[in-house]
């Protein structure tokens, strides 16, 4: 007793007299290793642990990883070098899309790969992955390379109608995938296809367009993206998925290499109407740890997915040149701005450094007719034109 009072006195006494101090307690991003990769609470508790902590250079390291991965994978034909590399994206920050083409790389590699492929989509679903019907159509394409003798001909075609049923519609990449060959010739497939013809006919299933659209939130209108939010931050939690290169003509012509390091996230759809659709999207940089280059898109689409008209809506071209934007009305205003910055950015670290003030080199105005044509309304001679912008 005597012992527990001298400790509570000291407790007492130095409460009064010890000077008082913050202790700030650093909290460790939960790092994912190989054996948990497949586990999606596991998953789900390290992304939930880089959202809270913000660690920004994690990520942009992953999608570098994610992009020399694509480029294995795509470009140089290799998928078992695209695995290798999609893996170690993973292990640095878990993304729905990396798990996605790791899904793709093993599919092609086959065999005893087909398992974590699987497993891969499996998370890639977890962290809805868009669209999930891509998921559905391939993990359709796995079960039929494990499908021996043609035994599970009908489970093989029920997930190919159900990935028609969630919104795939790509009958020519279907009739030509050497990974459902065997399915194709049977009468139950074609069965199966005279019901999606039907159910096409009634409205019950998408098109390609009509899912990549969808996929977008509904901004409406005013939207604006202002000096302060020219890098998107907010708006990289979802990254738009390679199948849709259809419609981003730039994915189509990025080279992953070395040269080229683009990823493409969702920002929103600002108008909808029977003639056209315009959509924002970004295009960010993952080359360089800080001030990467940003641009982003207002761009306009007919009913089917074919492109009428584009325009840079905002951008951060370099850490002092930026581009904002705003659309009101059918009203859009784009400014360009020079960011000018407390200190010399060659002599200061950004992260010591502070914005000054932006300061107002020009403002253009447009107009989105019916038409879906993005028009001139007023332009000034010292504003720089979005396409000269694209090309530096």
């Amino acid at each position: 007793m005597k012992q527990l009072c001298y400790f509570l006195a000291v407790l007492v006494i130095g409460g009064c007299t010890a000077p008082q101090k913050e202790y700030i307690v650093k909290v460790s991003l939960l790092k994912l290793t190989p054996e948990f990769m497949y586990n999606r609470e596991m998953v789900y508790d390290v992304i939930f642990d880089s959202e809270e902590l913000e660690i920004d250079s994690v990520k942009n390291k992953s999608r570098q990883l994610f992009l020399k991965g694509i480029d294995q994978l795509k470009n140089k034909k290799n998928a078992a070098s695209a695995a290798d590399i999609l893996r170690k994206s993973i292990l640095v920050f878990p993304e729905a899309k990396t798990y996605y083409e790791l899904g793709n790389a093993l599919l092609e590699m086959g065999g005893s790969n087909l398992k974590e492929a699987d497993d891969a989509y499996d998370v890639a679903q977890y962290l809805q992955f868009k669209p999930a019907a891509d998921i559905t159509y391939k993990k359709a394409c796995v079960l039929n390379r494990k499908n021996k003798g043609g035994e599970n001909d009908e489970v093989v075609i029920g997930q190919i109608f159900w990935a028609f049923e969630n919104g795939f519609s790509d009958t020519v990449k279907l009739y030509s995938d050497p990974y459902l060959s065997s399915v194709r010739g049977t009468e139950k497939f074609r069965k199966m296809m005279l019901n999606v013809k039907a159910n096409k006919m009634t409205g019950s299933t998408g098109n390609a367009f009509s899912v990549f659209s969808g996929s977008f939130v509904n901004l409406g209108q005013p939207f604006s993206v202002g000096p302060e939010e020219v890098d998107m931050d907010n708006y990289r939690q979802q990254s738009i998925n390679y199948n849709f290169a259809q419609f981003i003509p730039e994915m189509e012509n990025t080279s992953f290499g070395r040269d080229v390091s683009h990823d493409f996230f969702y920002v929103g759809k600002v108008a909808e109407t029977p003639v056209y659709t315009a959509l924002i999207f970004s295009s960010i940089s993952f080359w360089g740890a800080e001030m990467q280059p940003v641009v982003t898109k207002l761009v306009t689409y007919d009913a089917s997915g074919k492109l009428i008209d584009e325009r840079i809506f905002a951008a951060q071209f370099s850490a002092e040149k930026i581009k904002t934007g705003k659309i009101e009305n059918n009203e859009l205003v784009l400014e360009d701005y020079r960011r000018v910055w407390a200190k010399p950015i060659t002599e200061v670290p950004f992260d010591k450094n502070s914005v000054e003030k932006f300061e107002l080199v020009a403002t253009a105005k447009f107009r989105l007719d019916d038409g879906g044509k993005i028009q001139e309304v007023s332009v000034p001679a010292n504003y720089s034109d979005s396409s000269v912008f694209a090309k530096q």
